[in-house]
């Protein structure tokens, strides 16, 4: 991964993603950096850090919050043009007014949240905690999500993601920016295609590290599904797959 040097002006959420939709880049995301840390790339870390003060760093991705409830969706690369959006449902996105990482972590709710965000369902808490220590340069104790209430998220749904430095040496993980309203830097990166681990084929996602195939379907279907499961019979699913190798 190489991140791009990004320029000094500051843009919501929504007209970075128009910029490098515009460059034909890929709008720097969370889980572009857990990939970099992954991959032992100190000198990106290093280097996206500088961009933390004094405001926000607007990346990709993206929050959808319920208005009746704490469940809600996550976008990764948000409206992108040059690479394929991911969107991960969550039944809940604990409220964080703020809360500190190990206590976030220390709900299921909480750990499924930070998984979406760095796109990686099999992540350790150990390891989610050293990523973001390597990422920030602070200590554990200095690092804190922030996320909408109830009330706040029934207002305005639509949320962007965005990494600062505040006071007292810490460091926040916001969830409750406003993609439309909040300014920000922003970065963008190059992917390295040698190590690509997601294809994507007929709207259907193959994972190749998380061993995964994730396949749409209509709502119909879902709905039809959910019915039979209520009745306690069985779900018979049938599909022609054909492959190819090359």
């Amino acid at each position: 991964m190489k991140l791009l040097t990004g320029d000094s002006t500051y843009r919501t959420q929504e007209q970075a993603i128009v910029h490098y939709n515009k460059e034909k880049k890929i709008m720097l995301g969370l889980h572009h950096l857990f990939k970099a840390w992954k991959e032992n790339n100190t000198e990106a870390l290093e280097s996206v850090r500088k961009t933390f003060d004094p405001r926000w760093l607007n990346l990709s991705d993206r929050i959808i919050y319920d208005s009746n409830n704490l469940s809600a969706k996550i976008i990764l690369n948000a409206d992108s043009t040059v690479t394929k959006p991911i969107e991960i449902n969550l039944k809940e996105v604990p409220v964080c007014r703020p809360t500190y990482i190990k206590e976030l972590l220390g709900t299921e709710a909480g750990l499924s949240y930070i998984r979406a965000l760095i796109n990686s369902k099999k992540a350790t808490k150990e390891e989610i905690i050293n990523f973001f220590v390597a990422l920030s340069g602070k200590k554990e104790k200095k690092i804190r999500f922030w996320t909408p209430t109830q009330s706040s998220r029934k207002d305005k749904q639509v949320r962007s993601v965005g990494l600062c430095f505040y006071g007292f040496d810490g460091f926040d993980v916001g969830g409750s920016n406003w993609f439309d309203g909040d300014i920000g830097l922003s970065r963008g990166v190059i992917m390295d295609s040698a190590k690509q681990t997601q294809f994507f084929s007929n709207k259907a996602i193959f994972d190749i590290e998380e061993e995964t195939i994730t396949i749409p379907m209509k709502k119909t279907l879902i709905k039809e599904i959910e019915k039979k499961q209520s009745e306690k019979k069985k779900v018979r699913i049938k599909w022609e797959l054909k492959t190819k190798l090359t």
